[in-house]
């Protein structure tokens, strides 16, 4: 059963204002090892999938600067997305694309920008989340697997989710269980008593299924997508493509894979994978990710600072000096300076719908 990987690249990051805007998304910045996270991304799973069955979804504006971190990928491997409409129409859109060239293949879904502390034993969990989903359950059919990470604290921007006490399958060092139940961003308090229970996990957003697997279970839950999918299936790598996929697109609400097929489905395990990771969601999740003690400064690029600390600094181009400060994020760029206490990280996105509109030279 062949490996394949479907990278996801084609949200706007409103979060990493100003570094990220429209045009610089922020799966196309640098912001972990000196790489762009959508290059992080791919050189994470090339040594197990081969860079010829390795897909990206996107949308127009976004083809070049894809080509341009990822210039190995063969250009027909790059999924055009009419406009973003969440997880599930991009995962439905790569699916078909997948097993129209590639039938019945092995999909790893990857979020583009996503950090994973532990590179080697994430492409463990990958293994074994493809000899999951090539594992027919008890029903006769072939499982959905999502990754959930251990919660290293009651983080209220992700999504939870806690398994059954029914194990499905144990090897190399993983387990997969039945899922019980997701819950959405919880409050404090509930993810609070989730952290302390034990058995919740956060929601990686990270899934692995073959291709006719997930596609059947679009067909079994939202049949009205599904109507469309034979003719996208015939039109793939035809003329008639474009216009199948936006006619496709015209008639479906946005929606997330989670809410739309795995909370509905039957068929949904769960990976526990107990790695260092984060979505870098904002600027305070990309700070608790890098840091690895309490009082540090980091900075991505050059500063100075005087009884300061705790403070995460970026800047590409001028030096950034600070003086009795604490637990603050300082964000230079050419378009604007951002100057925020990290727990109002989420914030960010308020503050960019609020800002007044620039034209052209992608400040918003």
């Amino acid at each position: 059963m062949q490996l394949v990987a479907l990278i996801m690249a084609g949200g706007e990051g409103k979060r990493f204002w100003p570094l990220s805007n429209k045009n610089r998304p922020k799966q196309f910045l640098t912001l972990i090892g000196g790489k762009s996270m959508i290059r992080n991304t791919f050189e994470r799973i090339i040594s197990i999938i081969p860079i010829q069955s390795v897909y990206v979804v996107t949308v127009e504006s976004y083809i070049n600067e894809t080509i341009r971190h990822l210039p190995e990928l063969p250009k027909e491997n790059i999924i055009v997305e009419p406009e973003g409409k969440n997880t599930a129409p991009c995962i439905a859109l790569g699916s078909l694309v997948i097993e129209k060239r590639m039938p019945d293949s092995t999909v790893v879904v990857l979020p583009a920008d996503h950090a994973i502390g532990n590179d080697k034993r994430f492409r463990e969990a990958i293994l074994c989340g493809s000899d999951v989903a090539n594992t027919k359950l008890p029903s006769g059919d072939f499982p959905l697997v999502t990754f959930g990470v251990t919660p290293t604290r009651p983080e209220t921007g992700y999504g939870y989710i806690k398994s059954s006490a029914k194990l499905v399958y144990k090897s190399r060092g993983f387990s997969a269980w039945m899922v019980s139940r997701f819950t959405e961003k919880p409050d404090l308090r509930t993810a609070k008593s989730f952290v302390k229970r034990g058995d919740y996990l956060w929601n990686s957003g990270i899934f692995i299924w073959r291709s006719s697997a997930i596609i059947g279970e679009f067909f079994n839950i939202l049949p009205d997508w599904y109507v469309y999918f034979d003719n996208i299936l015939q039109k793939i790598d035809s003329r008639g493509e474009t216009e199948a996929i936006r006619d496709f697109y015209r008639k479906l609400k946005p929606g997330s894979i989670d809410k739309l097929i795995l909370e509905r489905s039957r068929n949904t395990v769960l990976i526990p994978i107990d790695i260092h990771w984060s979505d870098i969601g904002n600027w305070q999740s990309l700070d608790e990710f890098l840091r690895k003690k309490d009082q540090e400064n980091i900075s991505i690029g050059d500063y100075i600072s005087l009884d300061s600390s705790s403070n995460l600094l970026y800047s590409d181009k001028k030096k950034i000096a600070i003086v009795g400060v604490k637990n603050l994020v300082v964000v230079d760029t050419d378009d604007a300076i951002l100057v925020l206490d990290k727990t109002s990280a989420q914030k960010v996105k308020d503050l960019v719908d609020s800002l007044p509109k620039k034209g052209s030279d992608g400040l918003i």
